[in-house]
């Protein structure tokens, strides 16, 4: 009876210590929740990636800031504070705050709210097709060193002696970004008709949409109401299959 216990001792610890090994070692753990170095890792990677996907800028340009973040302060203040989040010892201190802030409200039941699935279903939505979007546009976009000098060189003469501290590199780096952003204004409504046109809709020819989006809501007939938008003090009625929150 030992022999087969101390086996299933041993395979136990192996399975933990791979396991272990798998999401890397324990940072701390917060409320029920383990930060471990394999999953931060994984954080600061797509922080990298939303941070440069949302600023329409190349990896390159966020690599300048990590190596001198004297720049970052010479940045748009709306700027600098997505920049020093790429020192990871900021970023984890603003990371483990919000798993901090996530375990109480999730011990207070917040997050079992209805409301607030919705909410953070429409920030899932939103991000979702805006990052889909952008990486649709980008495989499109093709700017060619020409292009990259031709607009340095505009960049210099619009800016004057505020563009001539700028070195060659750094002028070109600021160039492909405008070309980009131009580009990306461009495409973009482009790309989202041709993606309506490969999605198979369903359209229910017996439901009068314009009606319902009019006076069908309640939310926003309570909202009409309250703001005094019915002269006679009346609202449309509820539709008969509208639920209440």
């Amino acid at each position: 009876m030992k022999l087969p216990f101390k086996l299933a001792s041993i395979a136990i610890a192996l399975t933990v210590v791979l396991s272990a090994c798998k999401e890397g070692e324990k940072i701390e753990t917060i409320g029920n929740h383990t930060i471990t170095t394999k999953e931060f890792e994984r954080y600061y990677e797509g922080y990298i990636e939303k941070t440069a996907r949302m600023a329409n800028a190349e990896k390159k340009t966020l690599i300048r800031f990590i190596c001198n973040p004297d720049d970052i302060q010479r940045m748009p203040p709306e700027a600098q504070q997505a920049l020093i989040m790429l020192n990871p010892e900021y970023n984890y201190s603003q990371y483990r705050e919000m798993r901090i802030i996530e375990q109480r409200a999730m011990e207070e039941g917040f997050t079992d709210r209805p409301m607030v699935k919705e909410i953070l279903e429409q920030v899932r939505l939103d991000a979702l097709s805006k990052l889909y979007l952008m990486d649709k546009v980008e495989q499109n976009i093709k700017i060619s060193e020409a292009q990259k000098e031709e607009r340095c060189q505009q960049i210099r003469e619009r800016f004057g002696a505020q563009a001539a501290a700028m070195t060659i590199d750094d002028c070109l780096d600021y160039a492909e970004a405008t070309l980009k952003q131009e580009i990306m204004k461009r495409e973009f409504a482009k790309v989202r008709d041709e993606m309506k046109e490969r999605v198979t809709i369903d359209i229910n020819d017996n439901f009068d949409k314009d009606a319902f989006l009019k006076d069908g809501i309640p939310a926003y007939n309570e909202m009409r109401k309250a703001g005094g938008c019915y002269p006679d003090g009346g609202a449309p009625a509820p539709q008969e299959d509208s639920q209440d929150n």
